[in-house]
């Protein structure tokens, strides 16, 4: 009787998200349409553009704050959790440096959750705990990924902060020391250290990669100097037990545990902090394909947290929501306008009425790869400015992603099924 209920509400929310993904779509056609039809209305666009673009001035100028850590001496247990599946090429380097890591050994729970692997990690996992006894393993049979191996393992768990790392993850050992004491600020729920992308130099898009993780950190830096929000990265976040237990743990029913879990934090009342300092390492991607499958279940998953905690999210406060606005229209739901304007331009021989919305995007997203290329890759003159044409050409790729994106939840009768990323290893 469980099962059948839990099956029947997991159906009801995929109907909801779907009516309201179909309801997102026709309003926003539909305005487009209307801006089109009636040439009198784009006085709201106008006015809509002007709103963002102080929003913007005041993200893009703003100075972040550097995190202040109160005491070095505030040490609280800490658990680290590795969902693991199919995992072998990477999981010895980064048991190895998890061991390492310096903290007190008495107050580090380490564990590693081998997720219904076929390959060889349960073996590796074996030998791994020979020579680390301290490591701590726990076997399940895979039933909905990333979300539910967490949830599976968090129960035995002990710490008081749980860290969440890939498995392809590769940190210093000064890592936890750098970031823990963060939390003894009250308001901290959570803290996201910037990823670096370790097989940067593989090819055009691993570069690119490593590019677009430099533009994220100099945005996540500057939404918090304003008062907006931030998001969780899933590698290298750090969460408070008591609010993660407060959320009820991770939710399963998302492909993007770590977007969710955002908004369920900051609707408990808590912050999330952003640092630049340490960083933690992840492999890119080194295909168009895998580029691909792996975008679009982010986009599926950061669209349906907007679907799915609406209208809760827009009593967050005026400072969140601007943010919110800001960057849920230019990274949603303009590309899925620009059907309709491209329609419209192409003819009835309209001007595109979206042109300014698509260069405020033009212009944060070039300052974001600028700045944020100049600060964590210390790139100079021509080669900054090679770096930045290449890294705007490779961004465009996220406008099919979300249009399909967008348009495929309309449709689909039940989200996608969470899929790992495939690491390699071998990485120096």
């Amino acid at each position: 009787m469980e099962t059948i209920y839990r099956v029947a509400t997991v159906a009801g929310v995929e109907i909801l998200r779907r009516l309201k993904a179909i309801l997102v779509v026709l309003l926003v056609w539909g305005g487009v349409s209307l801006l089109h039809w009636l040439p009198e209305t784009q006085c709201l666009m106008l006015g809509l553009t002007a709103i963002l673009t102080v929003q913007t001035l005041r993200m893009l100028v703003a100075k972040p704050a550097a995190a202040a850590i109160e005491s070095e001496i505030y040490l609280p247990p800490v658990s680290i959790l590795v969902p693991a599946k199919n995992e072998s090429p990477v999981l010895s380097d980064l048991v190895y440096s998890l061991c390492q890591l310096n903290y007190p050994s008495d107050s580090l729970d380490i564990w590693v959750v081998d997720d219904g692997s076929t390959d060889e990690t349960p073996q590796v996992l074996k030998e791994l705990q020979t020579q680390f006894p301290a490591l701590q393993v726990h076997r399940r049979e895979s039933k909905g990924g990333k979300s539910g191996a967490l949830n599976a393992v968090f129960p035995f768990t002990q710490g008081e902060i749980i860290l969440v790392c890939d498995a392809d993850a590769q940190l210093r050992a000064n890592f936890l020391r750098q970031t823990v004491p963060l939390f003894q600020k009250q308001a901290i729920g959570a803290v996201q250290v910037r990823k670096a992308i370790s097989n940067a130099d593989t090819n055009f898009l691993t570069r690119c990669q490593q590019m677009e993780m430099c533009c994220d950190s100099f945005l996540q830096t500057h939404r918090i100097a304003i008062g907006g929000m931030s998001e969780l990265r899933g590698n290298g976040m750090l969460v408070s037990r008591e609010l993660l237990e407060k959320c009820q743990g991770w939710n399963e029913n998302t492909v993007t545990d770590d977007l969710d879990l955002c908004f369920k934090l900051y609707l408990a009342g808590a912050e999330i902090e952003f640092i630049t300092v340490p960083s933690i390492q992840e492999e890119g991607v080194t295909t168009w394909e895998k580029l691909w499958y792996q975008r679009c279940r982010w986009a599926e998953g950061g669209y349906q947290r907007y679907l799915d905690y609406f209208p809760q999210i827009i009593t967050l406060g005026w400072a969140k929501e601007i943010d919110l606005l800001l960057f849920f229209i230019l990274q949603f739901l303009l590309p899925i306008g620009l059907i309709p304007d491209l329609l419209w331009t192409i003819f009835y021989s309209h001007h595109p009425v979206l042109l300014p919305l698509q260069t405020l995007l033009s212009i944060i997203l070039t300052i974001a790869f600028i700045a944020g290329v100049y600060q964590f890759q210390s790139l100079r003159g021509w080669s900054l400015l090679w770096a930045t044409i290449q890294g705007s050409l490779y961004m465009v790729h996220w406008i099919p992603v979300m249009i399909v994106t967008t348009l495929k939840m309309c449709v689909q009768r039940e989200r996608s099924h969470w899929v790992k990323t495939e690491h390699r290893g071998g990485i120096t």
